[in-house]
């Protein structure tokens, strides 16, 4: 088996027990990013346990983004799973809601990872490789007009750039249209990474607090 936790180290309550010790192995570096785990049924009986324990457990660790399972394949280490945890709230002192981390959800890798495999298949691969117009080619932008047209905003084609993420349109928008020492109003629990890029500005953001309305 690719993994075999100590039963000696095994304490009450097991299924905790376990999850620690698979943890501590994954943090660690004793258990490599993508390896695939036993498979429960085999695991219980190694360790001599009920299977419901091994699912418990597992189930604590996937939530915790140590692990992902893919059906009809098995359960394996996440590949960012380090990443994952140097980031990971204490649960049991966390009292308060973390706002600042936007963490990689790591159970859909393989969906990324199938989408990846179609996208190369293409027979214009090479074209998706070339560098295009900085601010986005036609069909992006004429896919951008219509998504706008929803919300009732008829945009010129002209008028339109393609980004690379929010972030990055963010920035375009406040050093295009605010100055150093501009204030702008924003809702009282506002999106954490425009209070950062803000600051950088030196552009004074002023909280206003929200009602029910």
């Amino acid at each position: 088996m690719t993994w075999k936790p100590n039963r000696d180290h095994l304490t009450s309550p097991l299924y905790l027990s376990i999850a620690n010790l698979l943890e501590y192995d994954i943090v660690n570096g004793y258990l490599a990013p993508n390896t695939k785990l036993p498979p429960q049924r085999e695991l219980a009986d190694y360790l001599d346990i009920n299977l419901s324990t091994i699912t418990r457990a597992f189930k604590i660790c996937e939530l915790k983004g140590l692990i992902y399972a893919t059906t009809g394949r098995g359960t394996f280490v996440a590949p960012n799973a380090g990443a994952t945890i140097s980031i990971a709230d204490n649960e049991i002192q966390k009292n308060y809601i973390e706002m600042a981390i936007i963490k990689p959800v790591d159970q859909f890798n393989s969906l990324v990872a199938e989408t990846t495999k179609s996208v190369l298949s293409k027979g214009y691969l090479e074209k998706l490789l070339d560098y295009n117009s900085p601010l986005g080619i036609p069909y992006h932008k004429m896919s951008a007009r219509k998504w706008l047209h929803k919300y009732n905003m008829n945009a010129n084609i002209e008028n339109i750039a393609i980004t690379s993420g929010a972030q990055n349109s963010l920035t375009l928008i406040l050093i295009s249209l605010f100055h150093s020492g501009d204030k702008i109003a924003v809702d009282k629990y506002t999106y954490p990474n425009f209070i950062q890029l803000a600051n950088m500005l030196n552009i004074q953001l002023i909280p206003i607090e929200g009602d029910a309305f």
